[in-house]
């Protein structure tokens, strides 16, 4: 019972700790995470370039004219790149000539610009689609299952899956965008896949005893995980597009979490369950 309990604790502490970590995040900058310019509105720039600019210098140099300013690298094969993030209502041409007297080539130059009624608009039905898809998935795992312990503890895996994934973008700096919303949409899915299948093994599946049924579904879980992930791995290695990376990169980190949450609490839950039921 206590080893039971210890395992248990680990993915709550560190639940509590992504929590945490976005509470802190809302104190210090107001918004609970950080929001793309598709979702907040702004004026995003994209720059290739032959050589790599100092992108510190150009950050603060540009900050100091036009406000917060964010500066990254652009990924890709064919040359150095960066994109330059300013808030809406930045004059681009002012931004542009800007670029140009740091010594930037801006001959090979995009802009995208969000009005922020717009990207406030995205934002909203963002937030909805995943409160309607999480609602969605919990009254299904009911139906399923139609008991509360098992059908609330695939809920509140999927949940910390969430909430972790979120905790760990704010760290890695991956933005809140519309590809990154839609990956998050996909975790819920892959998320309970293997729950559903560690509860369908163990609850209804009277074949071997506890032990063996858990460890079956512990090596079908992991495989299925374990190939999602080399996959994932390769896209973020390998691809030069922004929202392929943002979906792989957030789906990595998910998928990654979902396996401390769905066989140290989910498993522990359940084969505590099963005992109680003498299954």
């Amino acid at each position: 019972m206590a080893s039971n309990r210890l395992l248990l604790a680990v993915p709550l502490i560190i639940l509590f700790a992504g929590a945490a970590l976005l509470v802190l995040n809302f104190t210090q900058t107001g918004e609970w995470f950080q929001r793309s310019i598709e979702l907040r509105g702004g004026t995003l720039v994209s720059i290739k370039t032959d050589s790599q600019p100092d992108l510190a210098m150009i950050e603060e140099e540009l900050s100091e004219r036009f406000g917060k300013v964010i500066v990254r690298e652009l990924r890709s094969f064919s040359g150095y790149g960066f994109t330059v993030q300013a808030d809406a209502g930045t004059d681009v041409e002012e931004l542009e000539a800007a670029l140009d007297g740091l010594g930037v080539d801006t001959s090979d130059m995009s802009i995208e610009t969000v009005g922020s009624s717009l990207g406030e608009s995205f934002w909203q039905q963002a937030q909805l689609s995943i409160i309607v898809a999480f609602i969605l998935m919990g009254i299904i795992v009911f139906i399923i299952f139609r008991t509360l312990i098992p059908s609330a503890a695939v809920i509140l895996a999927a949940f910390s899956d969430i909430i972790v994934t979120l905790a760990l973008m704010q760290v890695f700096s991956i933005e809140i965008s519309l590809a990154s919303f839609a990956a998050l949409l996909m975790l819920i899915g892959y998320s309970i896949d293997t729950d559903i299948l560690l509860t369908t093994r163990i609850l209804r599946n009277t074949e071997g005893s506890l032990s063996e049924r858990m460890r079956g579904a512990f090596k079908t879980g992991m495989t299925m995980t374990l190939t999602t992930l080399s996959v994932l791995a390769a896209v973020v290695i390998t691809t030069t597009s922004p929202v392929l990376f943002s979906i792989a990169s957030v789906l990595f980190l998910g998928l990654a979490v979902d396996i401390i949450n769905t066989w140290l609490m989910n498993a522990t839950i359940i084969r505590w369950y099963a005992e109680k039921r003498g299954l």
